[in-house]
């Protein structure tokens, strides 16, 4: 019986399934185990084996029990109050066990409202969106400084908490990749520089200004040309936004498929006649 089972469990290997649906097929194969150990059991206890008879009931109890904690996750969706391994578990390996729900717009309002406090405030009177163009030289600093930012904890590649299913129902809605990059990822630092040798408006960033690095450069702002908007006005980095970079798309069968693609900028930018002071 358990090799006919082991035989099916090691067959779905072969399949490209989606997560939760092969976990579901995981568990109906054990529930089949469970009902022939019970059987076991019970014939156990009917012909006095008791010494094997109790160690496999206490087996039959232990299956039992993580059975009925997978199906409460993987049909119902939620974790049982009966799940006492769970959490310490989680502990001894590191991984975070409970809430995994994305912050709310709030608590997403409230974090990039403090990440652009380092570089000031600005009313949105007095900002307009500025085109960022990349070379290939930014593109690899930009990669460079998303890596060290997402290694500090800084910057998050959880898809916003999104698990396969959900991105596949995000995809369906909007018909756009999902990005990894969490939404609303504000480097700690940034600042504009007038680079006076190629007469652009670079933007440099970083985890700090002692490790900056120019990850961009802005030729437009509104539907000015920069160099026009420069002569005429101070220009000031009001906000960045570091978007797009690997993301998923719905594959076969209910699974997703990572693909990789270069990050991109979202740069607002704030202005002032240059005869003010």
């Amino acid at each position: 019986m358990f090799s006919f089972l082991d035989m099916i469990n090691s067959s779905l290997s072969y399949f490209n399934l989606d997560v939760k649906l092969k976990s579901r097929i995981y568990i109906g194969i054990a529930t089949l185990g469970d009902i022939y150990l019970v059987y076991v059991t019970f014939r156990l206890f009917m012909n006095h084996v008791w010494m094997r008879a109790f160690l496999y009931c206490l087996a039959m109890v232990a299956i039992t029990y993580f059975l009925y904690l997978n199906f409460v996750y993987y049909f119902l969706g939620r974790t049982s109050k009966l799940d006492y391994f769970s959490p310490r578990f989680a502990k001894i390996t590191g991984q975070k066990f409970g809430n995994t729900e994305p912050k709310d717009n709030g608590q997403q309002q409230l974090a990039q409202v403090m990440a652009n406090q380092s570089n000031g405030l600005f009313t949105g009177d007095n900002t307009i969106p500025a085109v960022v163009k990349i070379d290939s030289y930014e593109q690899h600093n930009l990669q460079e400084v998303v890596n060290q930012l997402v290694d500090n904890g800084i910057f998050a590649n959880d898809f916003n908490g999104l698990d396969d299913n959900q991105v596949i129902d995000k995809y369906s809605e909007t018909g756009k990749p999902v990005q990894a990059l969490n939404t609303n990822a504000v480097p700690p630092y940034f600042e504009l520089v007038h680079d006076k040798i190629r007469h652009r408006l670079e933007i440099y960033i970083g985890i700090n200004q002692m490790e900056r690095r120019a990850v961009g450069h802005i030729i437009r702002i509104g539907l000015t040309d920069v160099r026009d908007a420069h002569q005429k006005y101070r220009i000031y980095l009001a906000g960045l936004l570091v978007t797009d970079g690997p993301n998923k798309i719905p594959g076969r069968r209910g699974s997703t498929i990572l693909t990789t693609a270069d990050y991109h900028l979202q740069a607002q930018v704030a202005y002032r006649e240059r005869d003010e002071r």
